[in-house]
C-alpha cells in the first residue's frame, strides 16, 4: 500500500522529497568497441537514438577491407549495450587516406556518417574531401558513398554533422578556400541534406568574418531542424582579437541565417579552441570548448569552458568552468544534451581526480539545463593503463548516455596499440506498470483479468510539470525512464471508471490511481531500479447503493439503478 504525500484541491499539498544528486552510474563495465585490432584504432565518434540505441565510428589504420592506409569503420548497439551484428567498413572508395569520422542519428535510429577522405568517389581529386553514407537504424546502407563539398579547390576536412527528429541532416566542415566570399585562407562551409540523401540547397558559407583561419567546426540540431554552428575562428568579429576565439551562427531548418555571427567566449585571454555544441528538443543550445586559461579558477593551463543559450540566441548566464580538477591540461571535450536540455561535457585530463594517475583520463561532469553541476565531475575510464584520450559522448533522449575514447592498450583483446573504448551510463530509473480490468471490481489484479490498451500515462515531477506522455501498448503495459528524484503518474481514464486505490497490502496487485484524479503518489526512482507495481485498474460501470458511490468508482449519479 502506497500512502499519498499530496492533494489538489481544498486540501493541504505536500511537496515531493528533495533528492540530492547521485554520480551517473557506470552500467556494464568499460567495454571495447573495435573487433578488428591490427594497428590504430582510434579517434572514436558516437551517436545515440532516442531510445539509447548507438552507434561508435572510428579511423583504423590497415583493414581487412581497405588496406591502402586509413579507413573508417563502424559498431552498432542496442539501448543495454550489447553488440549489434559485427564491426563494418564505411567508406567504399578505398584509395588513399580516409579519417576524422563524425555520426549523427535521428530519433528512430537511422544514421549517417561523414569523414574527411584523400580524394573522392565523387568530382574532387583536388586534394580531401568530405564524403557521407547513410545507413537505416538496422545498419543497412542507403545508398552509396556520396561526396558532400562541391566547392573542390584545395583541402575540405574536418567535417561535423548533425541531424533532426526526421532524419534530415546538415553537414558542415573547414575549407582552404570558399564557394562563398572568404579568401584569405580558411572558413567554415556547410550543406544541408534531406533524411532521403538529395542536397537541400548549395553549399554555403557560414562565417561573416573573413580574416585569417576558421576551423574545426561542430554543429547541433533541433527536433525541427533549426541548427547551430560553433567554431575556432584566429581573430572575432566580437571583442576577442587577442588570438583564437570561439564564434557561432544559427540557422532556421530551411538554411535561412539567425541573426549574425557572435562570439561564444566572453574570457578573451590567450587561446580559445576546439568548440563542441549540443542542443536540446526545442533548440536551447549549449557550447564548450578548451581554453589556455579560465575565467573560473583554472589558471594553471588548459582549461574547460562553457556558454549556455536559449534557442532564440541570448546568453543564459556567464561563462563557466567545467573542470574541478585544475591540475595540468584539461583538453579534447565533446558535449551531450538529452529532449530537455540537462547535457554532459567530457574531456581529456592530463591526470585525475579520480583513480587514473598514469597519464591521460577521461573525466564528465553533468549540468541541468538550467546550468546547475548535477554531482561532482567524475572519472569515466576504469582502465587505468596508460593514456586514454579523444573522447566523444552520445545522450539519448531521456538523458542515460555513452561515452567513447581511444585508449593506449585495452580492457579488451586488442594489446597492439591504441582501441577503441566504451561505457554506458545512466541517470534514470525504470518505472513499468500495467493498466488492468478490474472485472470483479475488488480493486485487485486477479488472474484472467485483461489489460487495457491505448491508455495514457502522464509523468510529472516534483514541480508538478508535465514532463513525459506514454499510452500502454496490447497488454495494458507502460514503460518510462524518468530521472532520479521524485515523481508521480496520471492514468487518463477511458470510457471508463478507476476503482479502488490501495486495497490489501501487496503492491503488486492493487491499483495505485486515485479514484478522484486518476494521480498517483509521489515515488522515489533511484538510478538503474526498476519499479513494476504503479498500476490503475478500471471498472466499467458505477454500482450504486441509496443514491451514493460504494468507494469502486469515481462517479456519483442522482439516477438510481
Amino acid at each position: 500500500m502506497r500512502s499519498r504525500c499530496r492533494r489538489w484541491g481544498f486540501l493541504l499539498l505536500v511537496a515531493a522529497p528533495v533528492w540530492a544528486q547521485s554520480p551517473p552510474l557506470p552500467v556494464g563495465g568499460q567495454f571495447q568497441v573495435n573487433a578488428y585490432t591490427t594497428s590504430f584504432q582510434g579517434y572514436p565518434s558516437v551517436a545515440s537514438d532516442a531510445e539509447g540505441g548507438f552507434v561508435v565510428v572510428w579511423d583504423s589504420d590497415t583493414s581487412s577491407g581497405d588496406t591502402s592506409y586509413s579507413s573508417v569503420h563502424g559498431q552498432r548497439y542496442a539501448a543495454g549495450g550489447a553488440a549489434l551484428g559485427g564491426q563494418f567498413q564505411i567508406n567504399s572508395y578505398t584509395s588513399g587516406t580516409q579519417f576524422s569520422a563524425s555520426i549523427s542519428s535521428n530519433a528512430g535510429g537511422d544514421f549517417v556518417v561523414v569523414w574527411s577522405s584523400d580524394g573522392s568517389s565523387g568530382g574532387d581529386t583536388s586534394n580531401s574531401s568530405v564524403q557521407g553514407q547513410r545507413y537505416t537504424a538496422d545498419g543497412a546502407a542507403l545508398g552509396g558513398q556520396f561526396q558532400v563539398n562541391t566547392y573542390t579547390t584545395s583541402i575540405q576536412f574536418n567535417p561535423s554533422v548533425a541531424s533532426d527528429a526526421e532524419g534530415d541532416f546538415v553537414v558542415v566542415w573547414a575549407s582552404y578556400g570558399s564557394s562563398g566570399g572568404d579568401t584569405s585562407y580558411g572558413s567554415v562551409q556547410g550543406q544541408r541534406f534531406a533524411a532521403g540523401g538529395a542536397a537541400l540547397g548549395g553549399e554555403f558559407q557560414v562565417n561573416t568574418f573573413t580574416t585569417s583561419r576558421q576551423q574545426y567546426p561542430s554543429v547541433a540540431s533541433a527536433a525541427d531542424g533549426d541548427f547551430v554552428v560553433a567554431w575556432l575562428s584566429n581573430g572575432s568579429s566580437g571583442g576577442d582579437t587577442l588570438d583564437t576565439s570561439v564564434q557561432g551562427q544559427r540557422y532556421a531548418a530551411g538554411g535561412a541565417a539567425l541573426g549574425g555571427q557572435f562570439q561564444v567566449n566572453t574570457y578573451t585571454t590567450n587561446y580559445q579552441r576546439a568548440p563542441s555544441v549540443a542542443s536540446a528538443t526545442g533548440g536551447d543550445f549549449v557550447v564548450a570548448w578548451r581554453s589556455n586559461g579560465s575565467s573560473g579558477g583554472d589558471a594553471l593551463n588548459y582549461s574547460i569552458q562553457g556558454q549556455r543559450y536559449a534557442a532564440g540566441g541570448a546568453a543564459q548566464g556567464g561563462q563557466f568552468e567545467v573542470n574541478t580538477y585544475t591540475t595540468n591540461n584539461q583538453s579534447y571535450l565533446s558535449v551531450a544534451s538529452d529532449t530537455e536540455g540537462d547535457f554532459v561535457v567530457v574531456w581529456q585530463s592530463d591526470g585525475s581526480s579520480g583513480g587514473d594517475t598514469s597519464n591521460y583520463s577521461v573525466q564528465g561532469q553533468r549540468y541541468a539545463a538550467g546550468g546547475t553541476p548535477l554531482g561532482g565531475q567524475f572519472q569515466v575510464n576504469t582502465y587505468t593503463t596508460s593514456g586514454q584520450s579523444r573522447p566523444s559522448v552520445a545522450s539519448d533522449a531521456e538523458g542515460d548516455f555513452v561515452v567513447v575514447w581511444q585508449s593506449n592498450g585495452s580492457s579488451g583483446g586488442d594489446t597492439s596499440g591504441y582501441s577503441v573504448q566504451g561505457q554506458r551510463f545512466r541517470v534514470t530509473g525504470d518505472l513499468q506498470g500495467r493498466v488492468f480490468f478490474d472485472a470483479n471490481a475488488n480493486g485487485l489484479q486477479n488472474a484472467g483479468e485483461a489489460g487495457i490498451a491505448g491508455v495514457t500515462v502522464e509523468l510529472f515531477d516534483d514541480a508538478f510539470a508535465l514532463r513525459r506522455t506514454v499510452v500502454t501498448d496490447g497488454v495494458g503495459v507502460y514503460r518510462l525512464r524518468p530521472k532520479e528524484g521524485s515523481w508521480f503518474l496520471r492514468f487518463v481514464a477511458p470510457s471508463a471508471w478507476f476503482t479502488s486505490r490501495d486495497v490489501g497490502g501487496d503492491d503488486t496487485l492493487d491499483s495505485d490511481a486515485d479514484p478522484a484524479s486518476g494521480e498517483t503518489a509521489f515515488y522515489p526512482v533511484t538510478i538503474n531500479v526498476l519499479d513494476t507495481t504503479i498500476d490503475a485498474g478500471f471498472v466499467v460501470f458505477p454500482l450504486f447503493v441509496d443514491g451514493f458511490e460504494t468507494g469502486n468508482t469515481i462517479r456519483w449519479s442522482a439516477t438510481v439503478p
